[in-house]
């Protein structure tokens, strides 16, 4: 329906357009146009409101104007349309929905049904996003008395058209009846809504890629505020609430700045992406960067500065409207009568008073400018498991900065810093304390990492808040029932262990390489804190080598001796190699959830336990024959060999140590149960296909039992199978036995379905691997048959370039191939069938997927069985395989 619409400023002045949707679209034009120029964000929405403020008001006047005199007396004087939500605070984005009420008096129902016809219509019509209610004064007291929701939309009502006096009558009621009362209910509700959307949008302010408006520190946080301050104090704004004295004015500056900061971000997004896009993608970010006028610095990409901006205002916006939502809540009895029993004073300066601890008002002045007492603050709190309350550490940021750096360098500082790192409570304390910016006063480059986030899709964190999480992943192993735990609970200098932790990766951010910048960073640390030779060589060690342990345990193989002598001739001591477990563990762990898996874990253990006895010189001890027992008396109680007689627990035993030892401690009973029966039944010949489904990782593995001698190329030709049904490997061990049976395991994910794929599904893929692996069919039609070659999901606009390295120095017996490259479907296939090609055999990998990049690793032979000698064939390798991988990726991005 084409309708002659007036679109007019809410001032009341109207123009006529003969064309809607021409105006409307030159109105978002220009306004678009004024967003890619720069404007602000509070400008771009009050344009945005203007705008449709005009659309509603002008249609409003035209039906009055030309619907009659019933109508026009019921429009003028029983009837009103209001703006309700984000329309009714005047906060309209670009691609925002808009939500209306139209309020009439009773008697004046079918006056009021004859506007929403006729204003909603061409809003609709003009690919508007119209939310719409119709109620009397009395339906909306009812119905808000009742739903939180609808009270929370109605308490933000703006008059738009109609009767004035109607809307007042509203307005003076609602406050009334609903704004003002069961606050504290209201407050509750609201704060548990908050919660659930923490949950399900991020429980984190630094989220790598945040809902600008959901996620923790976005608009919703800020919302919350007025909501509270409305219902509370019957402010409606922060404008209000700081000019009441109810918000302090520092507070009011920093939640503005935030505010005008993630409208301007907001704005863009709608404009750029042409809908109401409230996700802050990678590739967003980089554009976004460019916008804000951010420039790659040496040591800082543009991104990454930008977002260490939207980390600041965002954190400082959340701790601000959290602040004062808590403030806002009503204090119970109990807790009401406890002010008048006398508080118990600490070390004649601290104050405690049920779980939070504070300073006596008499003390505050001194302890503020005394870090020797601010730290024995934290560790008071640290040890008796109390909070800190919040507005002590608002004061401490506020006033570390007077304090001069000297003092904070104190013998006695040190040493209560190193009290606290001891642990037990360490993480928790030291959050309080990056909190109140006194962390950056005992390590300076902790400031530097503030909000700093690194650019990729394996971390899910920025780098402080991801170190704060591998110290707090370091000090849970005490509980940990495995090696990991005892580990852990063996480590003597728990306080070197958590510096390590925290330090590790503080040199991020500066154009030098991370590792090397930490070095230094730990060395200086070692000389403020007091260390002696031993323990800064331990520190430096562990900061500048933190990766050592993982690359060794997923890069290369253990079984090698010379891998296992050359990090054991590194590590040097066994305390430091605990240490550095410890560290590598809670590193990995602390990158995102479900990172460390236990594959992962039992890598990491077979490198530990394989290196303790040539650290400890005690080579005997590297058999441990009362562990495996173990787990062979869980692996026959397993289901699998429920009908298979003759299975006893020596069979089980020697039939583990034809694996290697990492087989055992990294795979489940169920599993080991299943490979073993299958290799029990293996004939020559026989492709047997074992598969199961991790119902709490939801992924697929899929285990191929056969002779090593079957056909050349199993692993290709497996991969390529699996890529042809379209199955994301994300994990795949290659494992030949001593007694020649191959045991080769790919973990994937089938994005064909949503939770377990059917069990003929699997059965279906396992015929196929076999049919390939025995010659009935060739891999190439597989492939071309499944044409599932595809993208299946979102990457990085900007990939990576790929890089395949040669390391022929560290085995004696094989070449290493490492690959590095963009991540997609069918990429593990392409390189082992490069590798087949260039007529090589792999003995061994190491295949990793880290969400946006494969850092895959192969050990290799010629044909014959031997290691690649002649420099010009091992560049042949490395540029066939990177030829190889590049024309699939370009391919594939075409």
């Amino acid at each position: 329906m084409k309708t002659d619409l007036t679109v007019s400023r809410s001032s009341g002045s109207e123009v006529e357009a003969s064309n809607v949707d021409a105006v409307l679209a030159e109105q978002r034009r220009v306004i678009g146009q004024r967003v890619m120029g720069g404007a602000s964000g509070a400008e771009t929405l009050a344009a945005m409101t203007d705008l449709v403020d005009g659309l509603i008001v002008g249609r409003y006047r035209e039906v009055v104007r030309h619907g009659g005199e019933a109508l026009a007396n019921a429009g003028l004087r029983q009837c009103c349309v209001m703006a309700l939500g984000g329309y009714g605070r005047r906060e309209l984005a670009p691609h925002s929905d808009i939500d209306l009420m139209f309020l009439y008096r009773p008697g004046a129902d079918d006056a009021a049904k004859s506007f929403v016809r006729s204003v909603l219509h061409p809003l609709w019509d003009c690919g508007f996003h119209v939310g719409h209610s119709v109620r009397t004064i009395h339906d909306c007291v009812e119905l808000a008395l009742t739903d939180s929701t609808v009270k929370t939309s109605m308490m933000e009502a703006r008059f738009l058209s109609g009767s004035p006096e109607l809307f007042q009558e509203f307005h003076r009621r609602y406050l009334r009846k609903v704004v003002a009362k069961n606050t504290d209910s209201y407050l509750e509700y609201k704060l548990e809504e908050r919660r659930r959307e923490y949950e399900k949008f991020g429980e984190t302010v630094y989220l790598l890629e945040p809902n600008i408006k959901k996620s923790k520190g976005g608009l919703r946080d800020l919302h919350l505020l007025q909501w509270v301050g409305m219902s509370r104090f019957q402010a409606p704004t922060i404008r209000e609430l700081s000019d009441r004295g109810i918000l302090s004015r520092a507070d009011y500056v920093v939640l503005t700045e935030a505010r005008e900061f993630l409208w301007r971000v907001r704005s863009l997004l709608h404009v750029h992406a042409g809908m109401g896009q409230e996700i802050l993608t990678f590739d967003e970010q980089v554009w976004m960067a460019e916008r804000f006028g951010f420039i790659d610095q040496p040591h800082l990409l543009a991104v990454e500065q930008f977002m260490q901006q939207y980390y600041l205002h965002t954190m400082g916006l959340h701790e601000r409207c959290m602040r004062f939502v808590e403030r806002c809540r009503s204090v119970p009895l109990w807790r009401r009568l406890a002010r008048f029993v006398p508080a118990s004073k600490v070390d004649k300066h601290f104050v405690v008073r049920g779980s939070f601890l504070t300073v006596a008002d008499n003390q505050r002045a001194h302890v503020l400018s005394n870090p020797e007492l601010l730290l024995q603050l934290f560790d008071v709190a640290r040890c008796r498991q109390l909070t800190i309350v919040p507005p002590l550490l608002d004061d401490i940021h506020q006033h570390v900065d007077a304090v001069p750096e000297s003092a904070y360098r104190s013998a006695e500082a040190s040493q209560i810093f190193l009290k606290i790192l001891t642990g037990p409570g360490t993480v928790r304390t030291l959050e309080a304390m990056h909190r109140a910016h006194l962390l950056e006063k005992l390590i300076p480059a902790f400031a530097t990492v503030r909000g700093l986030m690194q650019f990729n899709q394996y971390h899910k964190y920025t780098v402080d808040e991801h170190s704060l999480l591998a110290v707090g992943k370091a000090e849970a192993l005490v509980q940990d029932p495995g090696v990991l735990g005892e580990v852990y609970r063996d480590i003597k200098r728990k306080d070197i262990l958590h510096l390590a932790v925290l330090l590790h990766d503080v040199g991020k951010g500066c154009e030098e390489d991370h590792s090397e910048v930490g070095k230094r960073i730990a060395k200086e640390a070692a000389t403020r804190f007091g260390f002696d030779e031993q323990e800064t060589r331990t520190l430096e060690f562990l900061v500048y080598r933190h990766l050592l342990m993982a690359h060794m345990a997923f890069r290369r193989d253990p079984q090698d001796e010379n891998v296992l002598l050359a990090f054991a001739r590194e590590v040097g001591t066994p305390e430091v190699l605990r240490k550095l477990l410890a560290l590598t563990a809670a590193d990995i762990a602390a990158v995102g959830p479900g990172v460390l898996t236990k594959w992962k874990e039992s890598l990491l253990i077979e490198l530990y336990l394989r290196a303790l006895p040539e650290v400890s010189g005690e080579r005997a001890a590297v058999e441990e024959p009362e562990s495996l027992r173990r787990i062979a008396g869980d692996v026959i109680q397993q289901a699998a060999f429920s009908k298979q007689p003759g299975i006893d627990l020596a069979w089980v035993e020697s039939q583990l140590r034809q694996f290697p030892m990492r087989y055992a401690y990294g795979t489940t009973p169920a599993r080991i149960a299943a490979h073993l029966s299958a290799v029990r039944r293996l004939h020559v010949g026989d492709v047997l296909i074992e598969s199961d489904y991790n119902q709490e990782l939801d992924t697929c593995e899929y285990a191929v039992v056969a002779h090593n001698d079957l056909t050349p190329g199993v692993f290709s030709k497996i991969a390529g199978v699996l890529a042809a049904n379209g199955l994301q490997v994300l994990d795949a061990q290659i494992l030949t036995r001593n007694d020649g049976i191959i045991v080769d395991t790919f973990q994937v994910t089938d994005p064909d379905f949503n939770g377990p794929p059917p069990a003929e599904r699997r059965q279906t893929i396992g015929e196929r691997i076999a049919a390939v692996l025995k010659g009935w069919e060739h891999v190439d039609d597989v492939l071309r048959r499944g044409a599932r070659l595809k993208l299946t999901r979102s990457v990085l606009a900007h990939r990576q370039a790929t890089e395949v390295r040669i390391d022929n120095e560290t085995s004696d017996g094989f070449t290493i191939i490492d690959v590095f490259a963009d991540d997609r479907q069918g990429l593990l296939y392409v390189i082992t069938n490069a590798i087949f090609q260039l007529g090589l055999s792999v003995h061994a990998a190491r295949i990793s997927t880290r969400l946006d990049q494969v850092a895959d690793v192969f050990y290799v032979t010629d044909h014959l069985g031997r290691k690649i000698r002649d420099h010009g064939q091992l560049e042949r390798v490395r540029t066939g395989i990177e030829r190889a991988i590049e024309e699939f990726l370009v391919a594939k991005a075409a």
